[in-house]
């Protein structure tokens, strides 16, 4: 049997980690703030330049992910601090929240070009000037795909969900922008030729297909964020905490025992309260701190990113 609880250095080292961890996502999230600004300005630019909506879109889109990225900025620093008087179970709830919050700015976003992509359609077309824009379009495409694939990296390393947040901005804006340059290169193509008056429609119509495609990305993530606002039990979690316990219960002779789990941002949290029986009640309190420890062991329940509580009564009210 495992020993009854954790060293006190064991935990100290996991703080520092923690500390750690959240300096490098800051440092990684500044640094997005900075690159997200410097395209964003260049977008709206070359959107007023050539009379590009869609460009102008993805400029104005980059520059509100920038506003939100520097929200999870403050988010991160928060989530460092730990637990206070006030907030006794830590900032996690605001993990979720901002997420909740980026996606449906970003969704509206999508449904207000959308719309002025079909005004748009409805009306004359954009005369545009697709030359300049090929190059705006390429260029960017490229660079937000490239640190889509760093942001993915380091969200994964540090096992940040602001990260993952940033990392789908980062994707989306790319694949806009290489959408946009595959568009601008056919209106190139079609300039000149007896298709020529199918020019002017084709900056709308690739701001309302894009449009379209991206909705998904910001709604899914809206979904999942407000599942984790509500607290509703993540299946896999529940099933895996269930498991683990009814093996507990039947090896060491409790009498029932109840689970409840949930996912806030990137902390999971589990209460797992076991009856004990009148042959249980006496036993000492190390044998049931060597329980609680090997459940520890089992989720892998180091701090900060769980938080367990395991109880034992022989009332069974308190089930």
């Amino acid at each position: 049997m495992l020993q009854p609880s954790p060293e006190p250095q064991r935990a100290r080292e996991a703080g520092v980690a923690s500390r750690e961890d959240g300096r490098a996502e800051r440092r990684t999230l500044t640094a997005s703030i900075l690159l997200t600004i410097l395209l964003a300005l260049a977008g709206i630019a070359c959107g007023l330049l050539v009379n590009s909506s869609s460009i102008l879109f993805d400029g104005v889109y980059s520059l509100a992910d920038a506003a939100l990225t520097l929200l999870a900025l403050g988010v991160s620093v928060l989530l460092d601090r730990g637990e206070t008087r006030r907030f006794q179970f830590g900032f996690w709830h605001l993990e979720p929240m901002l997420v909740l919050l980026n996606s449906t700015v970003l969704a509206l976003s999508c449904g207000y070009a959308l719309l002025g992509a079909v005004n748009d359609l409805l009306g004359a077309g954009r005369s545009v000037a697709f030359g300049p824009g090929l190059w705006y379009a390429a260029g960017s495409g490229l660079a937000a795909l490239a640190l889509f694939l760093v942001m993915r990296r380091r969200a994964r390393a540090l096992g940040s969900e602001l990260l993952a947040m940033d990392a789908r901005g980062w994707l989306v804006s790319g694949l806009l922008s290489l959408a946009l340059g595959a568009g601008f290169l056919v209106a190139g193509a079609l300039q000149g030729t007896r298709h020529a008056a199918l020019v002017p429609y084709l900056d709308p119509a690739l701001l309302a297909g894009m449009t379209l495609l991206l909705l998904p990305l910001p709604l899914g993530a809206a979904w999942r964020a407000g599942k984790e606002i509500l607290q509703l039990a993540p299946a896999g979690l529940d099933g895996e905490v269930r498991a683990l316990v009814a093996g507990i219960a039947e090896r060491h002779g409790f009498e029932a025992y109840t689970t409840h789990v949930a996912k806030t941002g990137r902390v999971r949290f589990v209460d797992i309260t076991f009856l004990a029986g009148p042959a249980l009640a006496a036993k000492p309190l190390q044998e049931f701190e060597a329980v609680r420890a090997e459940i520890a062991a089992a989720l892998g329940a180091e701090p900060p990113g769980h938080w367990l509580n395991i109880d034992f009564t022989t009332d069974r009210r308190w089930l």
